[in-house]
């Protein structure tokens, strides 16, 4: 190290005139000073020297990585800039452009939801529910004609001459399902014929039509059969004629048809625009010039001669009745009022469902029929009645246990009293005992 005292340093001699000393022994004591700080400066190592510079700093680590393999991490005095501040969070109110728009669709959406009413089904058109009347008739696999559901009745309008000898009939209805029929009733003179189902009960049907068939704005239609299934056809009527019917009698202002009718479509009914009957195709014959024989051609059976025919219907050619095959009492417990059971018929509808007759507290009680009460025999006679053959009802019973239950029934058609006599004749009568008085025989009248 350099020493430097004052008495190194010599004067400066300058010409002229004669400077302060004490001025100038200040300004020696200053430079002095700073020749100090100067040295000092030197002394200090090149890494704290280099602090300030980055560029010497980054060169100095490089050769010290290069000496040393991994050196440790050394702290800097450099201080790193701060990372901006974060923005404020948003506010719970607060969203997103894009998540808005989100929510705003899904609250759209949601309340659309809301308030939308479910669908209401699509009503069926006129063509559509007219078609639920129709039915085909057939014998086995052979479609012999087609024909009209009576609306609220069941029973079925068609044409006689389609029907055959009439053994072996069935009709099948616009679900699929096939009921056998029996004829109720006929008119040869207009061949009009009354099916009646022997099982079940259809609920829809056909109406008939109080306005004019032939008039020019009638937009008339009839059906066909199709594969076995009826399908709406256009119908044109030509006017009014006279034809004859069967047994040669005339037939007065029946419906001229303008189309062409296929055997297998007698018996299907004419509907006008609003799906109402205005006739029944049917088979008459045109009389002929001369001697020559008339000709068979179908024709269309008016509305009047329909009901003229439904008038004369008897009263026998009803729907079967359901049977349940019971005899019961009317009957008050403690704890449950109906029909108590006193027998059961072997084989029968209550006999298949396990119902058991006899004394009181011995035999089942029956509550209710479908959910209707029944207190007397006759209140159960009349719900049973109403439904038809191969229905299921449910009934509520009361049993000789003292428990409720519910069971199903299957209605059948009841037997005939001597089929049901001969399959089940009466017991013979038993012997009075032998110390029982006999009865003296009658003394014999004189004639």
């Amino acid at each position: 190290m350099i020493e430097i005292t004052p008495s190194s340093l010599a004067p400066i001699a300058t010409p002229g005139p004669v400077v302060d000393r004490p001025a100038v022994k200040h300004r020696q004591r200053r430079l002095l000073a700073c020749l100090t700080l100067g040295l000092c400066g030197l002394l200090v190592t090149p890494r704290a020297m280099a602090q300030d510079d980055p560029d010497q700093e980054a060169s100095q680590d490089e050769a010290e990585e290069e000496r040393a393999p991994a050196p440790p991490p050394r702290p800097t005095s450099k201080k790193k800039k701060a990372p901006p501040p974060l923005p404020p969070p948003p506010a719970a109110d607060a969203q997103e452009p894009g998540e808005e728009a989100a929510e705003d669709t899904r609250e759209a959406t949601a309340k659309a939801g809301k308030d939308a009413k479910p669908k209401a089904p699509k009503a069926p058109t006129l063509e559509e529910r007219a078609l639920r009347g129709v039915v085909v008739i057939a014998r086995g696999d052979q479609v012999l004609g087609m024909g009209s559901v009576l609306a609220g009745d069941g029973r079925i309008l068609t044409a006689l001459s389609t029907l055959g000898p009439g053994n072996h009939l069935e009709v099948r209805y616009a679900d699929g399902t096939q009921a056998r029929v029996k004829l109720g009733h006929h008119d040869r003179v207009w061949d009009l014929a009354l099916l009646i189902p022997q099982s079940g009960k259809w609920k829809e049907g056909l109406t008939a039509s109080a306005r004019d068939p032939v008039r020019k704005d009638a937009e008339i239609r009839s059906f066909t059969a199709v594969r076995g299934k009826p399908a709406a056809a256009p119908l044109v009527l030509r006017g009014k004629r006279n034809l004859l019917g069967g047994d040669d009698q005339e037939l007065d202002d029946v419906l001229d048809l303008g189309s062409r009718v296929s055997p297998a479509d007698l018996g299907a009914p004419i509907l006008d625009e609003e799906g109402r009957v205005v006739g029944v195709l049917g088979r008459g014959c045109a009389p002929s010039d001369g001697d020559k024989p008339c000709s068979p051609v179908a024709f269309g059976a008016p509305i009047h001669a329909i009901r003229n025919f439904l008038r004369t219907v008897p009263p026998t050619a009803v729907q079967p009745s359901g049977w349940l095959g019971i005899q019961g009492v009317g009957e008050t417990g403690t704890l449950a009022r109906g029909v108590r059971v006193t027998g059961v018929h072997p084989g029968g509808p209550a006999d298949e469902a396990k119902l058991r007759g006899g004394d009181k507290g011995m035999a089942d009680m029956i509550l209710a029929v479908n959910g209707t009460p029944v207190t007397t025999p006759e209140a159960l006679s009349e719900a049973i009645r109403i439904h038809a053959v191969g229905e299921k009802l449910p009934l509520i019973v009361f049993g000789s246990d003292g428990r409720y239950r519910q069971v199903t029934v299957t209605l059948r058609a009841a037997p005939d009293a001597k089929a049901a006599a001969a399959q089940n004749p009466a017991p013979p009568a038993d012997p009075p005992p032998a110390s029982a008085p006999r009865r003296k025989a009658p003394a014999a009248r004189p004639r």
